[in-house]
């Protein structure tokens, strides 16, 4: 029941609307304008021209031009312009869990947790108030190659936020409640992370450490329980003074004039005058050596995402020795992933989401009972590995290493021209698409600096994807394919097929010799 108030309410607002739309209606037929197609001039504007700029102006400024110097103590410093009120400053360092062949293993993933805490000059309390007043988002992440400070900020704040980025990267006090913290933090996302419905890091770490058995970027990413607890702060000092010095680092900023980039660094990353802790090994510079193998953790995975409805699958993932990022064959090896691309069955998207590449066309359109199938490239300076990554029930779990081989066995048979059409115009588009985000661009900046020696444009890179021929791409797979290979397993794997097997399998290119027996009765649900 209306309560007869509500109704001449209703009927007032109604009357209004109605005649709102009269209105709106009649102011349409006024505007002729309203009626004019979008690809057309409008009337009386069809002569409209441009207005004209001078000659000293004309000329557009690449976006990805970046100025570069090189200090006096090795420390490279690398600006770009951008747009807006905010910037983001950083700096990017040679360091990670690859160099840890002499030191304890863990260290550097121990020292990121520890990132901006007590410095000399500040508080942590002083650091977050200033990082407040800034409006800065401020972290630190370290990959196998490469650790990373950054922040984006008000540019009204860049003096005091690089100072305190320089204090983190260089000059941290480690305090011991810090030190108890940061493990106790380390323990609680070992624990999380195989509770996770998505193990794309741990399926990561897993691959390395069998691709690159027990040297440089095999070393484990994340650092163990019992390896944090026994980690002192004179371990967390010999690695942050062994590498953490300004030769081995790139200070980048996007939206800052170089020159004031410049000053600051000259002030704030300086050498340490601090001598080195005793028994400081030197730098490991290894080159890594791909090995191949298998690494497999038979685990229970019935836990995983409790409290959400969620299939038991699991997790496999094979992969083969790939190039570093100084390769000739890196843009082929990039094509190749976005050629088979992939992602998980319940992925929402388009042609531009990744909805026509062969891991979906081929792998899960044909496979309704696997969780997920997708492609990953990992490249360093001197390395890398590709692989495809897939998820099914633990019953199933052979099959699907069958048709992941099966995927890649069929590369070398030659690629459709549509289909690699659109694999490259996918890449391209990526690239540029992830280049218009200011952070991307610093991170880009500042690893092509401190790989390349100098900033590397996306133009170089499109130039040579559009170069990229089917043949190309043929090759490369028959180089892949005639390395070792490496098996992954995570999960229920009683049913995976043995390494052994495996190697047989990809070296006399037969993908029959891992036909899982008796199909049918293990597929009973088909």
């Amino acid at each position: 029941i209306v309560p007869c108030s509500s109704v001449r309410m209703l009927r007032t607002a109604s009357k209004s609307l109605r005649s709102a739309i009269s209105v709106r209606s009649a102011t349409s037929k006024a505007h002729p304008f309203t009626r004019v197609p979008l690809d057309q001039a409008l009337p009386g504007f069809e002569k409209a021209e441009s207005s004209s700029v001078s000659n000293s102006t004309s000329q557009k400024r690449d976006p990805f031009d970046a100025e570069l110097s090189t200090l006096d103590n090795g420390l490279k410093v690398a600006s770009a312009q951008s747009h807006g009120d905010f910037v983001t400053i950083g700096v990017a360092i040679n360091s990670g869990c690859r160099f840890e062949a002499e030191h304890r293993k863990g260290v550097s993933h121990l020292l990121e947790k520890l990132a901006f805490g007590n410095t000399p000059r500040r508080s942590s309390e002083e650091i977050f108030a200033a990082i407040d007043k800034s409006s800065a988002i401020i972290d630190c992440q370290s990959t196998r190659d490469t650790t990373i400070f950054a922040a984006s900020c008000h540019r009204s704040g860049v003096e005091e936020i690089l100072e305190i980025i320089a204090d983190a990267a260089l000059r941290p006090l480690l305090l011991d409640e810090e030190i108890e913290y940061a493990k106790q933090t380390i323990a609680h996302e070992n624990a999380e992370m195989r509770l996770r419905i998505e193990n794309d890091p741990l399926m990561a770490d897993f691959l390395h450490q069998a691709a690159f058995k027990s040297n440089t970027v095999g070393f484990s990413k994340f650092t163990k329980d019992e390896e944090a607890e026994k980690t002192t702060r004179d371990d967390l000092l010999k690695y942050l003074r062994s590498l953490h010095t300004p030769a081995r680092m790139t200070v980048s900023g996007v939206g800052v004039s170089h020159e004031q980039l410049v000053g600051l660094s000259r002030r704030f990353f300086l050498d340490s005058t601090a001598p080195l802790p005793d028994g400081t090994p030197p730098v490991d510079e290894s080159v890594a050596q791909y090995t191949g193998g298998e690494f497999r953790e038979q685990a229970d995975l019935s836990k995983v995402g409790a409290g959400t409805p969620y299939p038991l699958n699991a997790h496999i993932s094979l992969g083969f020795e790939g190039v570093g990022y100084k390769d000739d064959d890196f843009v082929a090896i990039s094509v190749l992933q976005s050629l088979l691309g992939g992602g998980n069955s319940f992925s929402a998207g388009g042609p531009g989401k990744g909805m026509y590449t062969r891991c979906y066309v081929d792998v899960l359109n044909h496979h309704h009972w696997m969780y997920g199938c997708q492609a990953f490239n990992h490249s360093y300076a001197d390395a890398g590995v590709f692989a495809v990554n897939a998820s099914a029930p633990p019953e199933g779990i052979g099959y699907a290493l069958y048709v992941v081989l099966d995927l890649l066995l069929r590369v070398p048979g030659g690629v459709p021209k549509d289909e690699l059409n659109r694999a490259k115009t996918q890449l391209k588009s990526q690239l540029l698409m992830n280049l218009e985000v200011r952070p991307v661009m610093f991170e880009d900046m500042a690893r092509q600096v401190m790989g390349h020696g100098y900033r590397k444009k996306p133009w170089e890179y499109m130039e040579a994807i559009d170069k990229l021929t089917e043949a190309d791409l043929v090759r490369l797979a028959n180089r892949l394919l005639s390395s070792r290979p490496t098996l992954v397993g995570y999960g229920d794997l009683k049913l995976l097929q043995t390494y052994e097997q495996l190697d047989e399998a990809v070296a006399r290119r037969d993908v029959q010799l891992i036909h899982p027996e008796k199909k049918k009765k293990i597929f009973s649900f088909q």
